[in-house]
C-alpha cells in the first residue's frame, strides 16, 4: 500500500456554467443593438411595416360621395311612401330624384351604370328584400331627407372654393340646385317658415361676417320672409364689403341679342355682370312708373339696388384697365315689359344669378367667395319671385331680358 495520504484533486468550474453566460451576454448585447437601432429608426416605413405600426392613409371623403347614397334614399322613400306622404311631397321628391340622378352622372361619371349593376346582381340572387332599404341606404323622413339634400349642396360648394374654373362651375352649380331643392322639399312637406330657414346654407366668408340680419335690407327683399341676410343684390351695405376682384381685360361689347358667351376671361365675365344688373335695373325703374303703388316702391328698390351693384363692379374695372363705361342711356325692355311690367323686369333675376356663379369661378379667394354667396342670394331672390329654381347646370346664361323688344318709351 501507498503510505500517502490520497489528496482530493482541485475542484474544476462548471464548463457548461460559463458558456451559458456567455451566450446571455452576447443576446444581451444583440438585443440592445437590435433595440437601440428599432427605436431610432422607428418612424422609416420600413420598420412601421415589419412592427405593424404602419399608419393608415384615410382618404378624406368627397363631398360627391353622398351624391348616390341621398340617390338610393330617395328612390326608397318613393318606392315605399309613408302614410303622410302627400302628392306635393311626392312631386317634390321626384324633383329631388331627377335632379339627384342629373348631377351623379355630372360629377361622378359611371355610378349610376354601376349602382344599377349591382342592384341588378342582387335582385338576381334574391339577397335584396323589398321591404326593407339596403344596409347602406339610410331610410329617411322627407324631413331629413332634406337636411341631408341642404349639407350635400353645401360641401358641393366648400369644394368649389378651391377647385378650377370649370370643375367650380360644376360643382357649385349643383350645390346652390341642391340646396334649393332642399328647401322646396320641406316646405312641401309641411314645415314651418323657420324650420326651412335653419336649412343649411351656403357658409361662404361674406356670409359669416354679415350673418346678423341688417335693418338696411331694400323693402323690396324684406317683403319676402325667407330673404337671405347678405348679398350684393338684396342688401345694400355689401358692397361696402366688396372686394377687389381681378380684371384680365376690359370686357367686350354685350350685344343686346346675346346668349351667353361661356368666355371665362375675368373681364369679359364681370362685364357681363355689370350690364345684366344695369340692364334688370333699367327694367325694374320703367316697371315702377308702370304698376301700382304697391308695386312701384319694391321696383324703384330693386332698381337702385342693382345700379348701385352695377356701379361698384364697374368702378373696379374702371380703376383696372379705365375702360369704357357699360351703361347705357336706355336698354331694351324684355319683350312682355307692357302686358307685365314686373314679371318681365323678374325674368332676368334667374340669369344674373347664373352670371355671378360664372363670374365666381374666375376669381380666386375671397372674390370667389363673394361672389358665390351673391349667386346663392340671387338664386334664392329668384326662386321666391318667379316661383322657379335658376338652371344652375348651364354655364352660359341665359338669354337677357332685353330681346326681342323694342326700346322703351
Amino acid at each position: 500500500m501507498d503510505p500517502r495520504h490520497p489528496v482530493s484533486p482541485a475542484p474544476r468550474r462548471p464548463r457548461t456554467r460559463v458558456r451559458v453566460l456567455a451566450a446571455s451576454a452576447v443576446v444581451a448585447v444583440a438585443a440592445a443593438t437590435l433595440g437601440t437601432g428599432v427605436y431610432l429608426n422607428r418612424e422609416s416605413p420600413t420598420w412601421q411595416r415589419i412592427l405593424g405600426t404602419e399608419p393608415v392613409i384615410e382618404v378624406p371623403p368627397k363631398a360627391t360621395d353622398e351624391l348616390p347614397v341621398l340617390l338610393d334614399s330617395v328612390d326608397y322613400m318613393l318606392e315605399h311612401p309613408a302614410t303622410s306622404t302627400g302628392a306635393k311631397t311626392t312631386a317634390a321628391l321626384q324633383g329631388a330624384r331627377s335632379m339627384l340622378a342629373g348631377h351623379v352622372e355630372l360629377l361622378t361619371p359611371g355610378a349610376l351604370a354601376a349602382a344599377a349593376a349591382s342592384a341588378s346582381a342582387a335582385s338576381g340572387t334574391g339577397a335584396q328584400s323589398s321591404a326593407a332599404p339596403p344596409s347602406a341606404v339610410p331610410a329617411l323622413t322627407p324631413a331629413e331627407f332634406s337636411s341631408r339634400l341642404a349639407a350635400a349642396g353645401n360641401g358641393l360648394l366648400h369644394e368649389a372654393l378651391t377647385a378650377p374654373e370649370q370643375e367650380a362651375r360644376r360643382l357649385s352649380g349643383a350645390g346652390f340646385e341642391l340646396v334649393l331643392q332642399a328647401r322646396t322639399v320641406l316646405s312641401a312637406a309641411g314645415a314651418p317658415q323657420a324650420a326651412i330657414d335653419a336649412l343649411p346654407t351656403p357658409a361662404t366668408e361674406l356670409a359669416a361676417q354679415a350673418a346678423a340680419p341688417s335693418s338696411t335690407v331694400s323693402p323690396a327683399s324684406a317683403s319676402s320672409s325667407a330673404a337671405p341676410a347678405a348679398g350684393p343684390t338684396v342688401d345694400m351695405v355689401a358692397a361696402a364689403k366688396m372686394p377687389e376682384f381681378t380684371f384680365s381685360a376690359c370686357p367686350a361689347t354685350v350685344p343686346a341679342d346675346s346668349k351667353g358667351t361661356g368666355s371665362t376671361d375675368s373681364g369679359q365675365l364681370l362685364g357681363e355682370v355689370i350690364d345684366a344688373a344695369y340692364r334688370m335695373g333699367y327694367a325694374y325703374d320703367v316697371a315702377g312708373a308702370r304698376t301700382s303703388a304697391g308695386l312701384r316702391t319694391a321696383a324703384w328698390n330693386r332698381s337702385e339696388v342693382l345700379v348701385e351693384f352695377a356701379e361698384a363692379l364697374e368702378k373696379q374695372l374702371d380703376a383696372a384697365h379705365d375702360c369704357e363705361p357699360l351703361r347705357q342711356p336706355a336698354y331694351q325692355l324684355p319683350a312682355d315689359a307692357v302686358a307685365n311690367p314686373m314679371d318681365a323686369a323678374r325674368s332676368g333675376e334667374a340669369q344674373l344669378a347664373l352670371l355671378l356663379r360664372d363670374a365666381a369661378a374666375g376669381q380666386a379667394g375671397e372674390p370667389r367667395a363673394y361672389l358665390f354667396n351673391a349667386a346663392w342670394a340671387q338664386g334664392l331672390r329668384a326662386r321666391q319671385v318667379t316661383g322657379t329654381v335658376p338652371d344652375f347646370t348651364a354655364v352660359a346664361g341665359a338669354p337677357k331680358p332685353a330681346d326681342e323688344s323694342p326700346s322703351a318709351g
